[in-house]
């Protein structure tokens, strides 16, 4: 079933791999433009910080190593 994300499966696995939460952002900023939003954060044990952001509306979360997941 087809959602209307902006980012889909393909995209996701084409992502480069980031270094770094502020690499992450950088690119999630370049590549969508207006429609990147920068979210709250919160500190989740384990991982460190995890940065809520989303792509217009899509919920994309950023590990503090650049770990991306997106949600669909």
């Amino acid at each position: 079933m087809y959602f209307g994300f902006t980012i889909s499966r393909e995209d996701e696995a084409n992502f480069p791999k980031f270094k770094s939460y502020i690499e992450a952002r950088e690119y999630f900023k370049k590549r969508y433009g207006d429609k990147y939003n920068y979210g709250d954060w919160e500190y989740i044990d384990g991982w460190g910080k995890v940065y809520f952001d989303d792509v217009d509306g899509q919920p994309v979360q950023i590990r503090e190593d650049g770990n991306v997941h997106v949600v669909y």
